[in-house]
């Protein structure tokens, strides 16, 4: 197995970086990467030709039916498919010391085994609370490899690595139900060694390509899930994810909590502690939506509200928003006249937040991210704030319990000298039994016009299903066969702006801009430089005279063309704005996810037209418009999909690039004491916790996150 210890998450940058960021310090600049969305490899005819490489022969290949074992007596042991064996740790795999053996393989240097490694909860280096006999599958997915995660993810060892036979079950239910018992070993040590192990959650880690994995080369997702109702096969360990939505957030309203003249409380779908209640299975009729019925959507940390323009052009309901900078609340307040917008520190909000029951479906988090840039090179005075600041993201997850959750943040934070903050947020959500999935991503392949590597993470509440991040829309090169089209280009979206804005838009004004005398550049390309709360270093007008109106910047960082930016700071509110159409892509995306979740579709509005990504998206007004003439239609449970449209659960194009079979695992352990979790002392967590993090001795080693 490769070892990735000793390496940031993501390394090695893109060529066509932002001016600012090339006076980084050498270790930063060595260590970030920008993750290209296009999995696929371009068409040959659009790239310059290049020397085949050969392609890695798939792990985990299929056994002869007469080289396998059914089962094998190793001592005083019965080793059969099902039994969970302790080894010694792989260091590659978050030392892994335990493994779910799948199979029994003769061969010529004696009898192996192959399964899938599990390591201790402690071993996440805090992403997961550190219960001390909880174990995590480790699985390392390529995406060129369609088969089933634990075909694929499998190790094997040779039979002398084994060191003995553990108790073990799989269970979706919450800690601390079938935990060992308490009160029957010696001490925390026999614990270990003794004691039932349990596992509720699997890390997967993602490339792109067997190859790359094999060379070292860093993966471009990652995701730490909860094991789910179909992963486990033991009815009594198991329980509907519907009981553990409603237990988390009281339950949910199938097609959206806004219905116009009723109240989200009055519509949840499920009681707990409903005996009819008792399968997992998707509603198995769709319905029609509720007329003006929406999804929910909070916006903290909004700005001037480019994710909020973003998210209502995709179809949700903005009900509630907070922020504290004056010009940017200005701009929000003119824009969203209907939401419940906070201009408040956002711990006030939290206070007066803590005894609401109003939960919302999707919440929006884009904390301040100037202390976690790459550019932040010398200490300022808002450093402990945006420290401070970022952990808010969890009560915010705590008060409003939503069904999904986004947060868009800078890459920096996933360097290791950031590891700890990184590996605290992403406890903050776990804790509450959130799935979570991250990656960096160029949002030039997303729609924007404009260079921007963001840090994208996806939650999922307890009981719900993680979504996957969507497909790339646009490519250096396109292939209609994969879904992409060319990036967007300076003068297309400068070409929306009217001629004739000149004479009325203030923000398009040119008379008080500095004369320049730099070089003309082609505006045929994307614009190379990131938009930045100062414009961006070497950002200007292609005709090399003058720099970008605000509007032109506003454009280009993705807003409508009448956005209505208010005073002060306009520039930042621009520069700090996730972009308005890569939001749309993700939302559109969020929205019908959910609706697959639902089984609800729009009655009477089957075309769905306004989801068509035709090259009129710019017009962030939401608009309707109509599928590209081209447009390939397929109809499903009631909805009309644009297969133009990347629906990764509906089309089903790039499902084999997202989305893996179930972890189905046959977890037919040994005898095992099972104690009632209605026991006082089973709930006791004290004895379980393992308060001492294994770590190595330099707290700032460049470590892999995962």
């Amino acid at each position: 197995m490769p070892s990735h210890a000793g390496r940031s998450t993501i390394n090695n940058r893109e060529a066509n970086q932002p001016e600012e960021d090339e006076a980084l310090a050498e270790d930063i600049a060595q260590v970030i990467e920008v993750i290209d969305l296009t999995v696929p490899e371009p068409a040959a005819a659009a790239r310059a030709p290049r020397r085949p490489r050969e392609k890695r022969a798939r792990r985990n290949l299929a056994i002869v039916p007469d080289r396998q074992l059914e089962r094998h007596d190793y001592g005083n042991q019965v080793l059969k498919r099902g039994v969970l064996v302790e080894m010694e740790a792989v260091t590659a795999l978050q030392q892994a010391s335990f493994l779910l053996i799948q199979n029994i393989i003769i061969t010529e240097n004696g009898i192996v085994l192959r399964g899938l490694p599990l390591t201790r909860a402690r071993n996440l280096r805090g992403q997961l609370p550190r219960l001390r006999n909880e174990l995590i599958f480790m699985l390392e997915i390529d995406q060129d490899d369609h088969r089933p995660d634990e075909e694929q993810a499998a190790i094997e060892i040779p039979l002398i690595n084994i060191k003995s036979v553990r108790n073990f079950l799989i269970t979706n239910k919450d800690f601390p139900e079938h935990r060992f018992p308490n009160g029957i070993y010696k001490d925390t040590r026999d614990i270990e060694e003794r004691g039932v192990l349990i596992c509720r959650w699997k890390c997967r880690t993602i490339w792109s390509d067997a190859m790359k994995r094999c060379n070292g080369k860093p993966p471009i997702e990652f995701e730490v899930s909860r094991i789910t109702y179909e992963e486990v096969s033991k009815e009594r360990y198991r329980t509907p994810s519907s009981c553990l939505t409603n237990k988390w957030r009281g339950g949910i309203v199938r097609g959206g909590s806004f219905i116009p003249g009723q109240t989200s409380n009055s519509q949840m779908m499920v009681d707990v502690d409903d005996p009819k209640d008792q399968s997992d299975e998707l509603p198995s009729e769709w319905i029609p939506r509720k007329p003006g019925q929406q999804y929910t959507f909070g916006d903290m940390f909004c700005g001037a509200g480019g994710t909020s323009c973003g998210a209502k052009t995709a179809g949700f309901r903005i009900t509630v928003a907070c922020d504290h900078a004056k010009g940017a609340c200005n701009t929000y307040r003119e824009e969203f006249r209907e939401t419940e917008l906070h201009e408040d520190d956002m711990y006030n909000f939290i206070m007066s937040r803590q005894a609401s029951t109003d939960h919302i479906d999707v919440l929006h988090l884009s904390p301040p991210c100037q202390y976690w840039s790459p550019a932040h090179t010398t200490p300022g005075a808002g450093d402990e704030a945006n420290i401070a600041i970022l952990f808010a993201c969890h009560e915010l997850v705590k008060v409003f319990r939503p069904r999904i959750f986004t947060v868009e943040q800078t890459y920096g934070i996933l360097h290791s000298r950031f590891e700890y903050y990184f590996n605290a947020l992403i406890h903050g959500f776990t804790r509450y039994g959130y799935s979570v999935r991250w990656r960096v991503a160029n949002l030039l392949q997303w729609g924007a016009a404009s260079q921007r590597q963001r840090l994208i993470i996806f939650g999922s509440c307890p009981g719900e299903k993680l979504p996957p991040f969507p497909p790339a829309t646009h490519s250096k090169y396109p292939n209609p066969d994969q879904g992409t089209k060319p990036y967007k280009t300076v003068r297309q979206i400068l070409s929306k702006i009217p001629r004739d804005a000149l004479l009325y838009d203030p923000l398009h004004s040119t008379r008080k801009l500095k004369e320049l005398k730099n070089d003309r550049w082609n505006p045929d390309v994307p614009l190379a430089r990131t938009i930045t709360c100062g414009g961006g270093v070497g950002n200007y007008h292609y005709s090399g005279k003058r720099d970008f109106t605000l509007r032109e910047y506003a454009v280009l960082q993705g807003f409508p063309v009448n956005y209505n930016f208010q005073q002060p700071e306009q520039k930042r509110q621009i520069g700090n704005a996730f972009p308005p159409l890569v939001v749309r892509r993700l939302y559109k995306h969020i929205r019908r996810w959910l609706d697959q979740q639902d089984r609800v579709y729009a009655d009477g509005e089957l075309s769905e037209s306004e989801d068509s990504d035709s090259d009129n998206d710019d017009d962030m007004r939401g608009q309707m418009e109509e599928p590209d003439n081209d447009s390939e239609v397929e109809y499903l449970g009631g909805l009309v999909v644009d297969r133009n449209d990347s629906v990764q659960y509906l089309g089903g194009r790039y499902l084999y690039q997202q989305v893996s079979e179930p972890l189905t695992i046959n977890d037919s352990e040994p005898d095992v004491m099972v104690i009632d979790a209605m026991s006082e002392d089973v709930h006791s967590p004290e004895i379980c916790i393992d308060a001492v993090q294994a770590v190595g001795n330099d707290p700032f080693h460049p470590i892999q996150i995962k």
